[in-house]
């Protein structure tokens, strides 16, 4: 149970095998009873991360001979862009939701292909193949993607303080963000004509729905987030209201417990103010260290 005030986060260390850590520690915790650990809601960031945990699950109590009529935690996936609606069926059993429906990614990328063939006709610039514009669609796709994850809007990718930061290539950059910005546009007007959201950003809203529903009225059962490392920010606020609930927990792999205090604050703010920086090495190398997305998830969260 948690501490009035205190979340619950818990590190599993990188020396140990994560996923049989993880049931060494959950099966004598909330695997009392035969329903026990069916009434447990892992929410884990992968397809495979579910496949691992499950095989632990069966190592762990097939070593006493006792995995017959196993029922197993509910294992949700919400690291990955397409959540598969199983984050909305957890929480909107009946299906009755406010969230508008997600675009077909199929559909978005042939429909972006044909805005970007548009967009680059009306801006002069040579048309390339086919094949050229599937990819650049898909890149393009991909970068909308991660901005909204991030929640970042196109006016602010699209700054000053932005295009500031690449003025070595100002003339490139300034004519494919304008055409970014105007493929963009055309894919939001259809979305709104159509009733429908992205799926990253049907995403946030299944997260920031979530959090809310969980703030008003905490389940019962037990909800587990284990193994993700992603900082979005929708996340990381669904991650921090988990860590709050009163049988809830955020387990994060691998966390250095025993960096030192400098060597932990050479990873710069990591998310936790606005101002840039300050660091003793350069961002890119703070970024690239592999405790630095933890402190930017624990700082978001």
């Amino acid at each position: 149970m948690a501490e009035a005030g205190r979340p619950e986060i818990y590190s599993i260390a990188a020396h140990r095998g994560f996923a049989d850590a993880l049931v060494a520690g959950l099966a004598p915790r909330y695997g009392e009873g035969d329903l026990g650990l069916a009434r447990l809601t892992l929410l884990l960031p992968s397809s495979r991360a579910a496949r691992s945990v499950s095989e632990a699950f069966i190592r762990h109590y097939g070593a006493d001979g006792d995995t017959n009529g196993l029922l197993m935690p509910r294992m949700v996936m919400i690291g990955d862009l397409d959540l598969n609606e199983a984050l909305g069926t957890l929480l909107d059993p009946l299906g009755d939701s406010d969230i508008p429906p997600a675009a077909d990614p199929m559909r978005r990328w042939l429909v972006l292909t044909n805005h970007l063939r548009t967009a680059m006709d009306r801006e002069g610039q040579q048309v390339p193949g086919d094949a050229a514009l599937l990819r650049m669609s898909r890149e393009l796709a991909g970068t909308m993607d991660r901005l909204t994850a991030e929640e970042i809007s196109f006016d602010d990718f699209l700054s000053e303080q932005v295009l500031g930061a690449h003025t070595e290539l100002s003339e490139h950059w300034q004519r494919n963000t304008k055409l970014f910005k105007l493929v963009q546009t055309l894919w939001q007007d259809e979305l709104d004509a159509r009733g429908e959201v992205d799926l990253a950003t049907r995403r946030n809203m299944l997260f920031e729905r979530a959090a809310k529903r969980w703030k008003e009225n905490p389940p019962a059962t037990p909800i587990v987030a284990t193994g993700v490392t992603s900082a979005a920010p929708a996340l990381a606020r669904m991650l921090r209201r988990t860590a709050d609930l009163p049988t809830g927990a955020v387990i994060l792999p691998d966390l250095d417990l025993s960096m030192r205090q400098d060597g932990w604050d050479e990873l710069g703010r990591a998310g936790r103010a606005s101002e840039p920086d300050e660091l003793p090495f350069s961002a890119r190398e703070a970024a690239t260290h592999p405790q630095y997305h933890l402190k930017l998830l624990l700082h978001r969260m």
